[in-house]
């Protein structure tokens, strides 16, 4: 019984798979025959030898070679099947349906067949062939021409300018698409008996001037003419280019419309070898992208400029870098501009260890004289100027009409011939120095920026124009070197440093001197003043910036007079002998030497608070000198008694330390913000009687800030610095300046960032 039901359980299996393969075969026969069923087989009428197939592959009909596998390849503007002969095959992806279309190939004069049996109007001229490219459209005429600027002389072996700017950079795939399109003619289509008008020419593709009623170009709406009623019309006039080869050769293309679809525009070839247009009874059809550039203004090839080129590592190396605006005031003829602000780099090699050393910028000319720049905005500013973002180049050789029309001239009379002249005249100027350098960081030449900027218009834009000038060995301008040639339209936010005001300029701590370059400070007010004289020469600044052994001789009007210490040097006995050494001591260290100058150790010193909460060196005991005084080292104080009580003396050993907080006072102001005033409100306001404090520092170069406070309200100071206004600070600080001057000679603790 179990024997049966194995045998049974094996025929089954057998039965499954052959079923299986059955199904397989049937599959694959199926397949072989739905491919045979929808294979047809296709003659060209061209060249009856040749055989092709429509296959349905991949849920579509498709044209295949003789080994019906390789797809046939298609031409680009209707998706034709191509054979090799030339005949087009209309293919129904859908349905397997097809026709055959013979085109005729024949040539006539120059044309050439290119690809896919299109027609080439001229052979293909390769860009190294091309001496000379003219166009000419709606937008204006320019030329591309090989030209040789050292010998001033068009040159075959010479790169390509824009004729009438050869210094003025342009779009270098811009122009690729330009000649390809100019010497490569393929056309996608050569109308066969193009229709014809009554003169017998191609007013039907916009291949012949003519009048044409105007539309709008953003609404197609027709533009009236008010006083008649009628439509408006215009002169239309089709483009043309004249390419020269390097032969001397000339071939020219007169471009009419754009097809109703889109598709292309219509050409047509004409003739001038002989030196007349004869034009060929012929149009064309060429790719719609033949438009991008043979219809596009020059200034869309052009590369916009605003300096001449700066580079990431030098742009912030200006010098005399001024913004000026236009003068409307009553010495406008005078003066036609007034200063914004000017400053100047100051390089890294000579600032370091100098009073400048944190300070990059300094203000140049009189605007802004004793204030410090700011280190971040000038950046802003200048790299505003470096890397602009551009709007686009509005005109390229521009005319007088052209810089008035943006702003950027005025008329100016008229001259010996009675034409129109103009000035550049803008609503803001920028006039700079700048360092042409070598390939190993050598300067060249010394050239001088001078930018004219309009209004902004409607968008915020503004538009400039831009003057290079030589600079003479005294770094003044010079003679007119060229021009960048273009008016440029600049998005507002690069150049919105033109609408700062002078508080956007400067660092708001306008009393940033380090304290080792100090040398005098005065304070004056209508019940006190106050003088302080720093002494740095103990210190040694010959590698690094230091104050270590600072000393100031101060004094007031409340009859105090105090000089403190920076160190001092004692001739002691050594405990319980004869011998001596050296004690130095400073506000915060006491130290000990042999005669040999090796440091000693203290048994009897150790540290203590002072009065400032800082930590210092103290002794127990004294000190007994070589002459029997007895010195006394406290946190606070040294303290020497003599044998003569008459020469005693007592140091306070924080002094120094004090003035230092008194300074950090100083340190520490900062204006607050702008406060414009009339003249009239200057002279109710800025007066002798009105001045809370005069305070002057000088510094160690000899130079002396001066600076005025005037009480505007009980909070509100307005300071000048050298006589230079238009800000206000807070009326405490002011306040502070003398309380803290008060609490230095009464010895008392000063916290800088105190309000009062």
């Amino acid at each position: 019984m179990i024997k049966k039901r194995s045998t049974l359980m094996k025929r089954r299996k057998i039965a499954i798979v052959v079923s299986v393969i059955a199904v397989i075969i049937l599959a694959i026969a199926l397949a072989v025959v739905l491919d045979y069923a929808k294979t047809v087989e296709v003659a060209d009428p061209a060249d009856p030898s040749a055989v092709y197939y429509i296959k349905y592959r991949d849920k579509a009909y498709a044209l295949y070679d003789s080994d019906k596998k390789t797809l046939m390849p298609t031409e680009e503007q209707y998706g034709y099947y191509v054979m090799d002969s030339g005949t087009l095959v209309d293919l129904d992806a859908e349905t397997g349906e097809y026709e055959t279309i013979v085109v005729d190939y024949t040539v006539e004069g120059n044309e050439e067949l290119g690809f896919n049996f299109r027609v080439l109007m001229f052979p293909h001229i390769e860009k190294k062939n091309i001496r000379k490219l003219e166009v000419s459209n709606s937008k204006g005429d320019f030329t591309f021409v090989r030209y040789n600027l050292e010998t001033d002389k068009v040159d075959d072996s010479s790169d390509f300018i824009i004729e009438g700017s050869p210094l003025t950079s342009y779009d270098q795939e811009m122009f690729a698409s330009l000649y390809v399109s100019a010497g490569y003619t393929l056309t996608t289509q050569k109308i066969v008996d193009p229709i014809k008008d009554a003169n017998g020419e191609f007013s039907e593709y916009g291949l012949v001037p003519e009048i044409r009623p105007l539309y709008d170009e953003e609404t197609g709406e027709p533009v009236m003419d008010e006083a008649t009623g009628e439509q408006k019309t215009y002169e239309y006039v089709p483009a043309y280019y004249v390419l020269t080869d390097t032969s001397g050769n000339k071939y020219k293309v007169i471009v009419g419309d754009m097809l109703v679809t889109g598709g292309g525009y219509y050409v047509q070839y004409v003739d001038v070898s002989t030196g007349e247009d004869i034009k060929r009874d012929a149009v064309y059809v060429v790719s719609s992208d033949f438009g991008d550039t043979m219809l596009a203004a020059i200034e869309e090839f052009v590369t916009p400029a605003l300096t001449y080129p700066m580079s990431m590592n030098t742009y912030f190396d200006v010098e005399d870098f001024f913004v000026l605006s236009k003068n409307y005031g009553d010495d406008k003829e005078e003066n036609p501009y007034v200063a914004t602000v000017g400053f100047t780099y100051i390089d890294l090699a000579e600032r370091e260890n100098t009073i400048k050393a944190s300070e990059p910028y300094i203000f140049s000319g009189y605007t802004l004289d004793g204030y410090t720049p700011s280190s971040n905005n000038i950046d802003v500013c200048l790299q505003g100027m470096y890397t602009p973002e551009f709007a686009g180049v509005i005109k390229l050789s521009p005319s007088g009409e052209d810089l008035v029309k943006y702003g950027l001239a005025v008329p100016d009379g008229t001259d010996k011939n009675g034409k129109p002249k103009y000035s550049l005249e803008s609503e803001h100027m920028i006039s700079y120095n700048y360092d042409i350098l070598d390939e190993d960081g050598n300067k060249v030449q010394t050239i001088n920026n001078v930018v004219y900027i309009s209004a902004p218009n409607k968008e915020g834009n503004r538009y400039a124009y831009t003057e290079i000038y030589s600079v003479d060995k005294d770094g003044e301008m010079d003679e007119l070197m060229y021009t960048l040639d273009m008016i440029v339209e600049v998005a507002g936010h690069s150049l919105e440093f033109l609408n700062w005001d002078s508080f956007d300029w400067i660092n708001d701590s306008y009393i940033n001197l380090n304290i080792a370059f100090c040398d005098k400070i005065t304070l004056k007010s209508p019940d006190y003043w106050a003088e302080f004289v720093l002494d740095n020469s103990a210190s040694d600044t010959s590698e690094t910036i230091s104050s270590t052994l600072l000393s100031v001789s101060a004094k007031d009007s409340a009859g105090n007079d105090r000089k403190t210490f920076s160190q001092l040097e004692i001739q002691g006995k050594g405990k319980g002998s004869d011998t001596v050494y050296k004690w130095v001591i400073t506000s915060s260290e006491i130290k000990c030497y042999d005669a040999a100058g090796t440091e000693m150790k203290i048994s009897s010193a150790y540290y203590d608070y002072n009065m400032l909460d800082s930590q210092v060196r103290v002794i127990s005991g004294y000190i007994e000198t070589t002459d029997g005084s007895k010195v006394y080292v406290t946190a606070d104080e040294v303290r020497i008694e003599a044998l003569d009580p008459a020469k005693s003396v007592t140091y306070v050993r924080y002094d120094t330390n004090l003035f230092r907080q008194f300074y950090k006072t100083l340190l520490y102001a900062t204006i607050v913000n702008s406060y414009q005033m009339t003249d009239e409100e200057k002279a109710e306001k800025i007066t002798e009687e009105n001045c809370m404090l005069t305070m002057t520092v000088l510094d160690s170069e000899g130079k002396e800030n001066t600076y005025r406070f005037y009480r505007l309200t009980s909070r509100k100071a307005y300071i000048t610095i050298n006589g230079i206004g238009g800000f206000y600070v807070q009326c405490d600080r002011v306040q502070k300046f003398i309380s803290d001057a008060q609490r230095f000679f009464a010895n008392e603790y000063i916290e800088a960032t105190d309000k009062r």
